[in-house]
């Protein structure tokens, strides 16, 4: 889309009768070439006084200039803005533009709520709509002068005055509020054990989150899925793998800018009913909200709830995940009437979890943290593919997975985002998996329920680290996003 551009000019108008109290003709507008501002031309002709009719020939002149609102060029009075965001498939692996571009028309403008899946917004030169120096904002405004060089009649300067007045003291409806959108951060599976906390105490989060570590503290919403238990008591669950940090883990991943985390997973009982119960009450005192676990089903089914300038974001917390090789069967450590624990489909978390959606409001956003699939896979299997296309036909607006240790796909389910698998955040021990060393990072931007930004980062694990990876790693997420939409 170019530069918008032009001028719309209304005509008002006074005949060419004496002016005096005892032979005076009506006053007229008359309007013409009204190429694209059917809206502001209709907003101005509701203003025009009485007496003011639609005619012909002119003598006063409305001029209405369109330019972006940081060109300052739109006239005496703005009477419109609407916010342009250029878009691409979310697949095409950009996630920015160039100014220069967009003002020439090599890139697709549209206003946000233009917005449809597989489209995404893209940054402008690193700036995001809502974001400080945003450029594209389209301003309409107008100016009210005499159709000729020679100074107007007293009545005619009246009418002028009267008229530009109406027009700056009327409600700009059009003058559209500046959205911005609410920014969530996540990143997959989060294990403090084999010396990562150590470096959280003695580092700080850049210590061991890397480059993600702003993103974190900057985002509206951050989202991890915490592998084990925060406590110091309890015995080991005979188990393959068993995971436990210190309490002094809740308070510093809060300073982290953690919002919530992921309890129904496959190490929340590692250390039995006890430790549970400590990580619960550790978590909830630093103020960290806890998705998918609870003291019964019901506090487990219920959502975190985040309220923010863009709207009521919910997040929920659900695991299904298979008998591991050891044995341990998570149902086991399911939630139920009276029992604390994981909600987990083999107990019938599902429909739990999906009578709590919100099905109408665009102001509530219902998030997904899922527990689940197959270690190891590459994409999702069919049982995991039902699953989540329930959550969405139910009323999920996102659902973001984990436990595959694998970055699997993103992909558009019945019109809603799914990130299949996020892979590994900071999991120590990763090396020579083939894959486990690798994660994603994720920065998406909401206004309502609909996604517009997405904005993924590829992660590489080193031993207890993670940092955000060369942007050519992005390519394996791309590609297998590209082969699921196949």
């Amino acid at each position: 889309m170019n530069r918008p551009g032009g001028l719309l000019r209304l005509l008002a108008a006074g005949l060419c009768a004496a002016f005096c109290a005892c032979a005076r003709g009506p006053d007229y507008a008359a309007l013409v070439n009204a190429g694209p501002y059917g809206a502001e031309r209709a907003f101005v002709e509701s203003l025009l006084p009485e007496g003011l009719e639609l005619g012909e020939p002119p003598a006063l002149v409305i001029e209405f200039h369109s330019s972006w609102e940081y060109e300052n060029a739109f006239g005496d009075i703005l009477i419109s803005r609407t916010p342009l965001v250029p878009q691409a498939d979310a697949l095409d692996g950009r996630t920015d533009a160039a100014l220069a571009d967009c003002l020439a028309g090599r890139e697709t403008l549209v206003p946000p709520e233009a917005l449809a899946p597989p489209a995404v917004a893209l940054r402008v030169d690193g700036r995001a709509l809502g974001g400080e120096g945003y450029p594209l904002y389209r301003a309409v405004g107008v100016s009210v002068r005499g159709a000729g060089d020679a100074p107007l009649k007293d009545r005619l300067e009246a009418q002028r005055l009267r008229l530009e007045a109406a027009i700056r003291d009327a409600p700009k409806s059009l003058i559209r509020p500046i959205p911005a959108p609410v920014w969530i951060a996540a990143g997959g599976d989060l294990m403090l054990d084999r010396g990562a906390e150590e470096i959280l105490f003695q580092e700080g989060p850049e210590g061991i989150f890397g480059g993600t570590a702003a993103m974190l503290e900057a985002a509206g919403i951050a989202l991890v899925n915490l592998e084990g238990v925060v406590s110091v008591r309890g015995e080991k669950t005979p188990k393959s793998f068993n995971f436990r940090f210190s309490p002094r883990i809740a308070p510093a991943l809060k300073a982290a800018g953690i919002s919530a985390a992921l309890h129904a997973n496959n190490h929340v009982y590692d250390y039995g009913e006890i430790a549970f119960l400590d990580s619960l009450s550790a978590l909830e005192g630093a103020g960290i909200g806890i998705a998918g676990a609870g003291l019964d089903d019901d506090a487990a089914s219920a959502p975190c709830v985040m309220e923010r300038e863009g709207g009521t974001f919910r997040v929920f917390g659900l695991a299904s995940f298979p008998r591991e090789r050891n044995g341990w069967d998570g149902v086991s450590a399911a939630a139920g009437p009276g029992r604390p624990g994981m909600l987990h489909t083999g107990k019938g978390g599902g429909e739990k979890l999906k009578a709590r959606f919100d099905r109408g409001d665009p102001r509530i956003v219902d998030v997904v943290l899922f527990h689940g699939g197959v270690e190891w896979s590459r994409r999702p299997d069919a049982a995991t593919r039902e699953l989540y296309t329930d959550l969405i036909r139910s009323g999920a607006d996102l659902v973001i997975g984990s436990h595959p240790h694998i970055v699997q796909g993103f992909e558009w389910v019945l019109g809603k985002p799914v990130f299949w698998s996020l892979g590994n955040y900071v999991f120590g021990g990763m090396e020579n998996t083939d894959g486990g060393e690798e994660g994603l990072f994720i920065r998406l931007g909401f206004l309502d329920s609909r996604l517009i930004y997405l904005e993924p980062f590829a992660l590489t694990l080193t031993h207890t680290r993670t940092d955000i990876a060369p942007p050519e790693k992005l390519e394996v997420f791309y590609r297998r996003s590209r082969e699921l939409r196949e």
